[in-house]
């Protein structure tokens, strides 16, 4: 315990982790601010002007004017979004061909008749796509019945859009019963609280990504800045120099990015949903995002299962990076090293593709966060990995591996320090 004392002080007192731990408050109190600046509102004041205005005031506006429209979203109030559509569009001379918004319709008439249920149509759009092509209706091809018909279509669709990505085989067959024994949990009918916006979700994903950024960058010079110095001969000559001063760096480094990943995520989530207001965080997340999003959650919990996620790649990461610093040098090298092994799931990504690249970029240590490889995209994502035909959900997956090399890289931390250097 002693010595874990000792390492935490040590570690704190450092000037540069009270900067990035000060960088990490602060990164995470701008992020919070963009996803309110992107919505915006149009309206028509008395004197017939057009009013543009964005950020609080825009939400307050459409929380105000979203009407019916929220709540318990039935099958009835669907039908309701497809009529008032029909009639918006009906009311220009030929309708709106392939519901295209052309020259004639006001801005002001979008944000009135159409903004507010946008969002449902889009839905509707998505689980009635092509099962050949994937490819959805126009909106001007919707009608009451598909609306009636909507989530007895939202189960079906899981199924077709299964069988398109991964065709009628095994690993299909596999895929489509793990995914609908998923589905068969998920809450309907969907419920949908105006205020949110799925611009959130996506940055509590980027928020996660730069916390795990910092905290390697914070545990980079752990156990390299004494092999830089070669003090590492001399700790490791002393009584607890060894495995108890490795497991005590260890633990005093994990304490550190976890207060810092803690406060940075939560001042983030406080920040970002007070605009919105809390309720519309019941928001369910296949009304928001995909209507064949696999887990039963509604918005709020799903965006702390992100940060969860994001938590335990933080963790897995941390391990990586000081398994790198036991190993290295110098810390510029330790630090160089695995900045670029975090970028590498990004860079796969966008490099690989199918089994493989699912498989490489789950499993890798900061599989979990990033851009569009992330776990926030995962959990909406219909991605499986296979090994043979037996099918595994990427998120669970990318949450298994970083479990694991949490344990891993500490155990080969401790090891690598522990041996004498010849």
């Amino acid at each position: 315990m002693r010595v874990y004392q000792a390492e935490l002080k040590r570690i704190v007192k450092t000037r540069s982790v009270q900067i990035l731990f000060l960088a990490a408050i602060l990164v995470s109190a701008l992020l919070a601010y963009f996803p309110q600046s992107f919505v915006d509102y149009v309206y028509e004041n008395r004197e017939g002007e057009e009013i543009k205005v964005s950020g609080r005031k825009a939400i307050e506006m459409i929380q105000k004017n979203q009407g019916d429209f929220q709540g318990t979203i039935t099958e009835e109030k669907l039908s309701e979004a497809v009529e008032q559509y029909q009639d918006f569009a009906s009311s220009y001379e030929g309708g709106l061909p392939d519901g295209i918004y052309d020259e004639r319709v006001q801005t002001v008439d979008y944000y009135k008749y159409v903004s507010g249920i946008n969002g449902f149509l889009s839905r509707i759009r998505e689980v009635y796509a092509d099962p050949d092509t994937g490819i959805g209706p126009d909106l001007n091809e919707l009608t009451v019945a598909d609306a009636k018909g909507f989530y007895e279509q939202c189960r079906r669709h899981v199924r077709e859009l299964l069988y398109l990505e991964n065709g009628h085989t095994a690993r299909g067959d596999s895929a489509v019963a793990l995914a609908e024994r998923f589905y068969d949990h998920v809450k309907m009918p969907f419920v949908y609280y105006p205020g949110i916006r799925p611009d959130a979700l996506e940055y509590v994903g980027i928020c996660t990504f730069l916390l795990v950024v910092i905290g390697t960058i914070l545990m980079a010079p752990v156990f390299a800045s004494d092999r830089q110095t070669q003090a590492d001969q001399i700790l490791r000559c002393t009584r607890y120099g060894k495995r108890r001063l490795a497991w005590g760096r260890i633990l005093a480094g994990l304490t550190v990015v976890t207060v810092m990943y803690v406060a940075g995520i939560s001042l983030f989530l406080l920040l970002v949903n007070l605009p919105f207001g809390f309720q519309s965080l019941k928001t369910s997340l296949q009304i928001l995002w995909t209507a064949i999003a696999f887990l039963p959650l509604n918005i709020g919990q799903a965006e702390l299962l992100i940060a969860a996620a994001g938590y335990v790649t933080l963790l897995s990461t941390v391990c990586f990076t000081l398994f790198l610093s036991g190993r290295m040098k110098s810390v510029f090298a330790s630090g160089v090293t695995a900045f670029l092994f975090l970028l590498i799931p990004i860079l796969l990504y966008m490099m690989l593709d199918g089994n493989l690249g699912n498989w490489i970029c789950s499993i890798l240590p900061s599989g979990g966060v990033g851009l569009s490889n992330s776990f926030t995209y995962a959990i909406i994502d219909t991605n499986f990995a296979f090994a043979g035909n037996q099918a595994i959900w990427t998120p669970f997956l990318m949450m298994g591996a970083a479990a694991a090399e949490i344990v891993i890289f500490s155990i080969l931390t401790v090891a690598g320090w522990s041996k004498e250097r010849l």
